[in-house]
């Protein structure tokens, strides 16, 4: 690695019980084009996993996953929660993984000055990843854009450039501040008018510098680039014991009622997420689908009133809340931490 120090530390969360589907293709796919871009362009970062609570039946991530990429520039970390913490946790009997509280792990041991929030499934672009070699990152920025979903088999046998390619070409749809669109006929999901109505009229964002109207909360779990100062001041995300679900964007409001402003940045500055089966993760046409489930399982989730609520109140109160103590982020914990490729 060209500094001894990274730049950017991107941050993860996964277990190899094959969630959301061809998880560990997902996964190799996400590790491959992020190492090569990593050397292409001479980023020095690191890329923290946090395994959440391995399955004792199945080999662990840094056993199933290849390692053959060329990866002086960014190290790979994988920092194990073993199942025995997890069983502390409320709901841990329902809940295999708490993803917000995983990534915080990860957060919180970031070595670099900068820490990205992101998921196992994506793919970030070229350009995207020539912003960030430039090292121009700002502490009083949460830096956010939009999401492109591309089809779950890709022709990864292709040169990493030449994969975007095809992502660029073949987007289903795509997550922007104003709601989530088709991206063949340009519509709007019907739920997203309710969420664009929201932000609009309740998450107003102050700050003339930048000039944005409204907080970009949309699949924000899948980018969510922050100082670590800023990162440690709001405690990382909130630490509830349910799904993922509204803890992303609740994460994001925190962080801009403690006084960091947003900056979207533009295309073709953008991410890719490789979609998943239908009940497997959230999309529009398996909303049904995966609802059921999660009820029929009894998984506790934060309801869109709660989130709603908690997002007035900020609003009103001009005023975060910090929903986590010290602790966070398993601050206390001694965890087991390999480096790939050894």
């Amino acid at each position: 690695m060209l500094d001894s120090v990274p730049y950017l530390s991107l941050v993860v969360t996964s277990r190899n019980d094959n969630h959301g589907d061809r998880l560990l293709a997902r996964m190799q796919t996400f590790l491959n084009c992020l190492l090569d871009q990593c050397r292409r362009y001479r980023l020095p970062a690191e890329l923290v996993i946090v395994e959440w609570n391995p399955p004792d039946d199945r080999p662990s991530l840094a056993a199933a996953l290849g390692w053959e990429c060329e990866n002086h520039y960014c190290p790979v970390r994988i920092v194990q929660v073993p199942p025995h913490i997890h069983k502390r946790f409320p709901y841990s009997d329902k809940l295999p993984l708490f993803q917000m509280i995983a990534k915080n792990v990860g957060i919180r041991r970031a070595r670099a000055p900068f820490v990205l929030a992101t998921n196992i499934d994506i793919l970030f672009s070229e350009e995207l990843m020539a912003f960030l070699a430039l090292r121009q990152l700002e502490d009083r920025f949460m830096y956010r854009l939009d999401r492109y979903d591309v089809p779950a088999e890709l022709p990864t046998e292709m040169p990493v450039p030449q994969l975007l390619d095809f992502c660029r070409n073949n987007v289903t749809r795509v997550y922007t501040r104003w709601g989530s669109r088709d991206a063949r006929t340009g519509k709007y999901d019907e739920g997203s008018v309710t969420w664009k109505t929201i932000i609009h009229d309740l998450l107003v964002v102050l700050s003339g510098d930048v000039g944005e109207k409204r907080l970009h909360t949309n699949a924000s779990g899948d980018f969510t680039l922050l100082s670590k100062a800023n990162w440690f001041k709001i405690r990382g995300y909130p630490e509830l014991h349910t799904l993922a679900m509204h803890i992303d964007g609740l994460g994001c409001q925190i962080a801009y009622f403690s006084g960091v402003r947003q900056r979207i940045l533009a295309n073709p500055m953008q991410i890719y997420h490789i979609e998943h089966s239908t009940g497997t993760g959230w999309i529009p046409e398996g909303d049904g689908a995966l609802m059921a489930r999660i009820n029929s399982a009894g998984i506790p989730k934060l309801d869109y009133e709660r989130f709603k609520e908690l997002a007035i109140r900020m609003h009103k109160e001009r005023r975060p809340i910090i929903m986590n103590d010290e602790g966070w982020g398993l601050a206390n914990e001694q965890l087991h931490e390999t480096i790939e490729p050894k």
